[in-house]
């Protein structure tokens, strides 16, 4: 390519696709607001996934995994030896299945702790094998497929919290590589920093 300079490419969701549910100026507004969250763009389509404020934080491994979510008030469940669990690759009527507990990946007995309340808030925590993330939709009218206003609210009075807790340097910044994911990395323009980008979706 000899010296010619190659601009940098971010593939991206559309402008109409961004804001199909909340205007710019709203959207714009939450993200400088927000310093642990970040707010998730549904994919949409056959995904069947929804809108969300999300963040992960890093955790060492089970000791610190539990107090860590015990500092946010949350007491991971113990699962018995003995409790049924499902069979891989038998498949169960939906009542039955629900019956079966969820179980921590690597980390043997200890319950997802999925739908749960953290500082007076409903928030859905999910546990991966280094990290525990935390999801924040539907708080004004249980649709968990989509954010407002309030779900914004929560997420500033969850991150006082966080930084009660001196958690900012546990955030897991990988998120940002989800073209879903509206951060200075895919969307910098929206944070008053321009970039030359082509436009999916």
């Amino acid at each position: 390519m000899g010296n010619s300079i190659k601009k940098m490419e971010i593939d991206k969701l559309t402008d109409n696709r961004l804001f199909e549910r909340h205007s710019k100026p709203t959207v714009k507004e939450w993200l400088r607001q927000l310093d642990y969250f970040y707010f998730i763009r549904a994919w949409g389509g056959h995904a069947n996934d929804g809108d969300a404020f999300k963040v992960e934080f890093v955790y060492s491994d089970r000791l610190d995994l539990i107090n860590k979510l015990g500092q946010i008030g949350i007491t991971l469940n113990i699962i018995p030896d003995d409790f049924p669990r499902p069979i891989i690759g038998q498949s169960y009527p939906s009542a039955e299945f629900e019956k079966f507990k969820t179980e921590i990946k690597n980390q043997k007995n200890l319950e997802q702790p999925s739908h749960s309340i953290i500082f007076g808030h409903k928030a859905f925590i999910w546990v991966s094998a280094n990290t525990f993330r935390i999801e924040i939709a539907g708080t004004k009218d249980n649709n968990l497929y989509e954010v407002t206003e309030e779900d914004f609210q929560v997420c500033i009075g969850l991150e006082k919290q966080f930084q009660k807790l001196g958690w900012h340097q546990l955030v897991d910044k990988t998120i940002e590589q989800n073209i879903c994911c509206i951060s200075k990395t895919k969307y910098p323009e929206l944070f008053g920093e321009e970039t030359t980008a082509h436009n999916i979706g």
